[in-house]
């Protein structure tokens, strides 16, 4: 156990663990969306984000210090993930349906290691690659429908587009962060206006959400959405600060475990929501063996 545990390098251990508070958080919104909308989990999250992010780095004495050019960097990740992905992935959902969504949107770390290769000229090598596609062939089986519905020709001409741009636009947020660092290694400041943006584009883009992208939130429920924020909170800050010391090509898939905590956290807190597939051995296999790829050879 231990010697698995050591192929895993400090980016990559700051990743799993975002990965799994990444997992509380949507544990969090789930139990939240019972008296909440979706758009008003991800303002109330993305507020959070950005006020911790916001605070530490005053606290730091950063973000008084950057210039211009990370700045736009960083505005430019938030506008691609939190802003444009998420507006995409409410409309995917909208069109598609969760699962299909999903589907889709999960091939973002293969998208996140061609970008690391085109920008960065990082060099991941074939067993990441092998790995890569392994994590995004679990989470495949694990967002997969149990049981095929609608015509297959009209949701992909309809539908397949925005679950798609999501999952390209998430993909380029590390590579903005990137370029952000190569300024000044800051990622406190990165969250605080990266997570801004975000909230500024969802806001602006609510018309082109379903039902006008509605925001309530009962007294329970917004307290839920808090708690998601906290869990959002350090997991972006380990995401960012993997982002910052490792190679996209290795952080990212390694950041995609949630889907396999958020079964196991599932099983004892949302057992009346959740029920566990038959599918899920193999996809448990094919992550942890793709991650287990993706550590062992990450340089």
């Amino acid at each position: 156990m231990f010697g698995a545990l050591s192929l895993i390098g400090p980016a990559e251990s700051m990743a799993l663990a975002s990965s799994l508070l990444y997992a509380l958080t949507l544990v969090a919104i789930r139990h939240g969306l019972q008296g909440g909308t979706p758009l008003a989990a991800v303002l109330t999250i993305n507020t959070i984000v950005c006020l911790g992010g916001l605070t530490g780095s005053l606290l730091r004495g950063t973000l008084l210090s950057s210039s211009l050019a990370p700045l736009l960097f960083f505005a430019l990740s938030g506008m691609a993930g939190q802003g444009i992905g998420a507006v995409a992935h409410y409309i995917g959902i909208e069109r598609m349906g969760v699962s299909r969504s999903t589907l889709v949107q999960s091939i973002t770390p293969i998208w996140g290691a061609v970008f690391a290769v085109a920008v960065l000229g990082e060099r991941p090598a074939p067993p990441v690659w092998a790995g890569t596609l392994m994590i995004v062939g679990g989470m495949f089986l694990l967002a997969a429908p149990e049981e095929e519905d609608g015509d297959f020709r009209s949701w992909l001409r309809a539908a397949l587009v925005y679950p798609l741009l999501s999952s390209v636009v998430y993909a380029l947020v590390p590579i903005f962060a990137k370029l952000a660092f190569a300024h000044q290694r800051t990622p406190l400041v990165g969250m605080a206006v990266a997570f801004a943006m975000g909230n500024t584009i969802l806001i602006l883009g609510r018309p082109l959400l379903p039902g006008g992208g509605p925001v309530r939130a009962s007294r329970r429920s917004f307290w839920l959405f808090a708690l998601g924020g906290v869990f959002n909170l350090f997991a972006s800050y380990l995401l960012w600060s993997a982002f910052l010391i490792g190679d996209i090509s290795t952080v990212l898939p390694m950041s995609r475990f949630y889907p396999l905590f958020l079964i196991f956290f599932s099983f004892f807190l949302l057992r009346e929501f959740e029920r566990l597939s038959g599918r899920l051995l193999l996809a448990t296999g094919c992550i942890v063996a793709g991650g287990v790829l993706v550590a062992a050879f990450r340089a």
